[in-house]
């Protein structure tokens, strides 16, 4: 007879930390916690994963420079302009394409894009896209308006808001008064009298600032905002039906984009499961639940549409002209003299909103 052996149990994997910088509403909890399991049945993993919210735009550079996150979701113009130089000085890692089987199904448009091109190899993908476009409420506005300079009639005056974001609303305040696309990156044909007086204007009247995205909570009761649209679905929820303006000039966009950071170079795992991450996030399933239910953002997945419903698509402009790549301009790369000058810019303009604040005080 055979003296009975103790099994020993197979040594588990030690839990790993993967730490995110992104936009609040693009890793939901839910979402997360799928993921989450996902990785302990394919890789034995137990994964904790660790999310900060971006509140300005230079944050991810930031955060690549001090080696604080591991996965991050820089837009398209912060990715390599002069000032950050993202690829040129080795703060991420190139993409292994066979593990993330979903990029296959991106819109034609959205692969190999220059932003994420570095010597012949992919750097990132993109998530979303979509404008920093004038929404309105349709209980307090009656027509649809047809141009960004609706922000400046007296009518509206502290009834609508923009993101304190200088240099988007540099760019609106450009088109507004009918500056073209080449425009929107020269601070020498910008900084002008009249131009600096429209953008305090804007700066002064707007009833608050809103940070990071917009909320509900930011646009409540409101009658105009600059937005990314986030906001759209639980204002819809709250009773409040806004929708997208159809203006006739266009809307600054933006493409965001996931990319992994130098931290992992040396931690091929972690490495591997962020790029799980990316094929995760390209799903269609979660395109739909997060991007367009969740943050009514436009989905990078051609495989998306089939499961919207036509409100849906209708909602976030799939459907119609402002769809077009024709009514959007992409936000451009600046370098360091003109990023620096729009900063100013916004500065001036808000300063002479906290003169005006002072003056209603007194």
């Amino acid at each position: 007879m055979f003296p009975l052996l103790a099994l020993t149990p197979p040594v588990a994997a030690e839990p790993q930390i993967l730490r995110m910088l992104v936009w609040e509403g693009y890793a939901p909890v839910a979402q997360r916690q799928a993921f989450q399991r996902l990785v302990l049945e394919k890789y034995g993993v137990e994964l904790h994963m660790e999310v900060s919210y971006i509140a300005e735009t230079e944050d991810c550079y930031t955060a690549l420079r001090l080696k604080k996150a591991d996965i991050l979701s820089p837009a398209h113009n912060r990715i390599n302009d002069s000032r950050f130089r993202m690829f040129d000085l080795g703060l991420l890692l190139p993409l292994n394409l066979d593990n993330i089987p979903n990029y296959a199904d991106l819109r034609e448009g959205f692969k190999h894009l220059d932003h994420l091109t570095y010597e012949g190899k992919a750097y990132g993908a993109p998530f979303a896209w979509g404008p920093y476009g004038l929404i309105y409420n349709t209980e307090k506005v009656a027509q649809p308006p047809t141009s960004w300079q609706v922000l400046w009639s007296p009518q509206y005056q502290d009834q609508f808001m923009v993101a304190d974001l200088g240099e988007h609303n540099v760019y609106i305040t450009a088109l507004a008064q009918g500056y073209s696309e080449s425009d929107l990156k020269s601070f020498d044909r910008l900084n002008n009298q009249t131009f600096r007086e429209m953008l305090a204007h804007l700066a002064t009247y707007s009833n608050g600032l809103w940070m990071g995205v917009d909320t509900a909570d930011d646009l409540n009761n409101k009658s105009l905002a600059a937005s990314w649209g986030f906001s759209l679905p639980e204002l819809k929820a709250r009773g409040e039906n806004w929708k997208w303006a159809p203006l006739e000039e266009k809307f600054p966009s933006w493409i965001d984009n996931f990319v992994i950071s130098h931290t992992l170079k040396d931690r091929p795992q972690l490495r591997r499961i962020a790029e799980e991450w990316i094929n995760y996030t390209l799903s269609p399933e979660f395109q739909a639940e997060v991007l367009v239910k969740g943050l009514s953002a436009r989905p990078v997945n051609a495989k998306t549409k089939a499961l919207l419903t036509q409100e849906m698509i209708e909602t976030v402009g799939l459907d119609n002209a402002t769809s077009s790549n024709e009514m959007f301009v992409l936000m451009p790369e600046l370098d360091r003299r003109t990023r620096n000058g729009f900063d100013l810019l916004w500065k001036q303009a808000m300063a002479e909103r906290a003169a005006a604040q002072r003056r209603k005080r007194q």
